[in-house]
């Protein structure tokens, strides 16, 4: 698992699809807009870019950032998918440009939390994270093609 870096995202990355957050309650709209186009851009089941593994995962891993923005960050909350040629990027932004995402220590116990940056960094091609203005920015690429080298 690599570490969480500071980094912007791409320039080149167009933006397909935005929702502003206001409570956990919205996760589910949001991943079912995801799961919704993602279906809608997949030619068959034979095209890889947005088959069921990648859009699973992209909808995990927006659940894990956007619940960590709305419980640990300042509103608004954006969720933001974006997209190139070899990669979707999903960007979760907050308020709280003080607040640096941190991975938290391991617990040896089995308590609920603490684990979304984990299962982010587990699942995405990279996950990343930096300021821009007023806001802070945690994002994470997930590969189209398996054809195409690593986001």
């Amino acid at each position: 698992m690599s570490p969480l870096r500071m980094l912007a995202p791409p320039a080149h990355t167009r933006v397909l699809l935005t929702w502003e957050l206001t409570s956990d309650t919205d996760l589910r709209v949001v991943r079912d807009g995801i799961l919704r186009y993602l279906v809608s851009v997949s030619p068959g089941p034979e095209d890889p870019s947005a088959g069921p593994a990648v859009a699973e995962a992209i909808c995990l891993v927006m659940t894990e950032l956007a619940g960590n923005a709305l419980r640990h960050g300042s509103p608004p909350v954006v969720v933001r998918l974006l997209s190139d040629e070899a990669c979707y990027l999903l960007d979760v932004s907050d308020h709280d440009v003080d607040g640096v995402p941190r991975q938290p220590e391991p617990h040896p116990d089995f308590r609920a939390g603490g684990r979304g940056l984990r299962i982010a960094l587990s699942m995405a091609e990279q996950v990343c994270w930096h300021v821009d203005g007023d806001a802070k920015h945690v994002w994470a690429t997930f590969r189209r093609h398996d054809v195409v080298p690593p986001c």
